[in-house]
């Protein structure tokens, strides 16, 4: 039960590190405190995610068995192989006039729509035996990984080169994707 929860933290955690959503974090650091940050990351994430938890359950109860594992393998491996090769460095933060939580909640909304957390909560999802665990995993990460973008992201990258935090997010993927044809 505890497994379900933990994946969900360790993927959407490790998947944002270096991505564009520090670069939105480091934006609004800017001009927000970080109790409003947090709170606007929160209700961001738990309505995208949730959305995303939602469709998995129910993609879950159309594709079973082995063929869930696989498909779900899948999905981790090509997510890996995007985040090493593909950049994203290019897309900017969106910017919003309501407010520093609801300006931060709407930038997670919509910022995170079909990205690789969003996608991994939904693929999380369709395997789980707890949903909401998974929801309550990638929320927790997306916080938690906030709470980093927020204190120390501009720090990071100056010691680690990008590159080489988006290889080592990409192969944690690659092998949580193998791990599902392996069992």
């Amino acid at each position: 039960m505890f497994e379900e929860f933990l994946e969900a933290f360790v993927l959407v955690f490790v998947a944002e590190v270096g991505d564009k959503t520090q670069l939105m974090l480091m934006t609004l650091a800017a001009k927000y405190t970080v109790v409003q940050m947090l709170s606007g990351i929160l209700l961001g994430v738990t309505a995208n995610h949730g959305a995303a938890v939602v469709i998995g359950c129910c993609l879950s109860s159309v594709i079973k068995g082995r063929l869930l594992q696989i498909f779900a393998g899948f999905i981790f491996i090509v997510f890996g192989i995007i985040t090493i090769v593909f950049d994203d460095e290019n897309e900017k933060g969106r910017n919003f006039k309501f407010g520093p939580i609801l300006t931060t909640a709407l930038t997670f909304l919509l910022g995170e729509i079909g990205d690789k957390t969003q996608l991994t909560a939904m693929t999380l999802a369709m395997e789980a035996q707890h949903p909401a665990l998974v929801l309550a995993g990638s929320v927790a990460g997306m916080l938690a990984i906030g709470m980093v973008g927020i204190i120390i992201g501009t720090t990071l990258t100056k010691y680690i080169p990008s590159n080489i935090i988006k290889t080592i997010s990409g192969l944690v993927f690659i092998i949580f994707g193998l791990m599902r044809f392996i069992e």
